[in-house]
């Protein structure tokens, strides 16, 4: 009389597991907000302040490069410049801190005849190694490590990179 009763509780247990897994996907379905919005903005603003820096540092650079030729200025000139240009913005990293340190070249590099005016034109480098940019919304953070190197004419006009 019981030999078709032994298969009814592994029956009954296989249909309670499966009961509650159901439930636990139905709460994990309900509860995820399915935003990504605000972490893709978040992510996106960090990548764009990380980008800023950089771009911010070689505009800086390019313009006390200028006004430091046209004064016919020296390291200390650059420096003196760089200091007044120091607006305190967090994504710049330790640009202006190299400056204020001195570790940094900015010199002369002699020069070359420019053929097209048949004049002995003079060059300047500005090379600053070790920067960083860093850049951090919410839980997000990014530090871009890079080194900056920069060619001017005599004129504090932006020749290019070494």
């Amino acid at each position: 009389m019981m030999r078709g009763k032994k298969g009814q509780i592994p029956i009954l247990m296989l249909f309670l597991v499966a009961i509650i897994l159901v439930i636990t996907a139905l709460f994990s379905f309900f509860g995820f907000s399915g935003d990504f919005g605000d972490n893709s903005a978040l992510v996106s603003r960090t990548i764009a302040g990380a980008e800023f820096g950089q771009d911010y540092v070689a505009s800086s650079a390019k313009l006390i490069v200028g006004e430091t030729i046209m004064a016919q200025g020296d390291k200390r000139e650059f420096m003196r410049i760089a200091n007044g240009k120091d607006l305190g913005i967090q994504e710049a990293g330790n640009f202006f801190g190299k400056i204020r340190d001195g570790d940094f070249v900015f010199e002369s590099t002699g020069g070359d005849v420019r053929p097209e005016i048949r004049q002995y034109v003079q060059s300047y480098k500005l090379e600053i190694k070790g920067l960083f940019s860093r850049s951090s919304y919410g839980n997000n953070e990014i530090k871009r490590n890079y080194d900056l190197c920069m060619i001017f004419r005599s004129d504090g006009s932006y020749l290019g990179d070494c």
